[in-house]
């Protein structure tokens, strides 16, 4: 019981950080503002596009759609059920953690009102832009179910594999971090928005694993 209560309190305290670290980067968004330097970074990146790396990104900010994240967490509390042989809390952790974190983005996205970057925007996999809603951009949905959806299967290894803990935490930073560039390259997002969009994700599955995982 002692452990369960630390190993809950850790992961709460992880929800109220990123919560608080969400904060403080949406003050200058919510007076209209953008954080100093975004549009160096979005210049850079327009400036690095090429028909080779176009294809690149398009092909990896797909994996970090919607729909590849409820996918994949379907498949992860289908695993998980039928390992257990009844369906349990840690089981409905990663579908409840993917479903439950459309509303807060919609909400945020709604109080927030940022639009997208007035950039050349490329089409991809199940493109934005194609419903008014969408035109707000802060915070990144796609940074959002990419760091709940493998954030989820990145502790479902480390608690089969501790061994390989250090491993699969890089690989879920590189992933996160590529599939937020890509956000950026294709021009429908700023880079806090997908910071944002992290810190978000971030603290929604901590809440849920806190809540959940037992």
């Amino acid at each position: 019981l002692w452990e369960g209560a630390v190993h809950r309190k850790g992961w709460l305290w992880c929800a109220a950080g990123c919560g608080l670290a969400f904060g403080a980067l949406s003050i200058p968004i919510l007076l209209g503002r953008d954080w100093p330097g975004e549009w160096l970074i979005v210049g850079w990146v327009l400036r690095a596009r090429s028909p080779a790396w176009t294809g690149v990104m398009q092909a990896v900010t797909f994996f970090g759609s919607s729909a590849v994240g409820v996918g994949l967490c379907a498949g992860y509390s289908a695993v998980l059920l039928v390992r257990a042989r009844q369906l349990t809390r840690r089981a409905s952790l990663p579908v409840s953690a993917m479903f439950g974190s459309a509303p807060i983005n919609f909400g945020l996205r709604a109080a927030c009102g940022r639009l997208r970057p007035g950039v050349d925007y490329i089409p991809h996999h199940l493109p934005e832009l194609v419903h008014p809603f969408q035109r707000w951009s802060y915070p990144s949905g796609h940074a959002m179910t990419a760091t709940i959806c493998y954030g989820v299967l990145a502790c479902l290894l480390i608690r089969v594999a501790p061994q390989w803990r250090g491993r699969v935490l890089l690989c879920y930073a590189v992933g996160l971090a590529v599939i937020g560039l890509s956000r950026v390259y294709l021009g429908v997002h700023w880079p806090s928005d997908v910071c944002a969009g992290y810190l978000v994700g971030g603290s929604w599955l901590a809440l849920c694993i806190a809540l959940l995982d037992a």
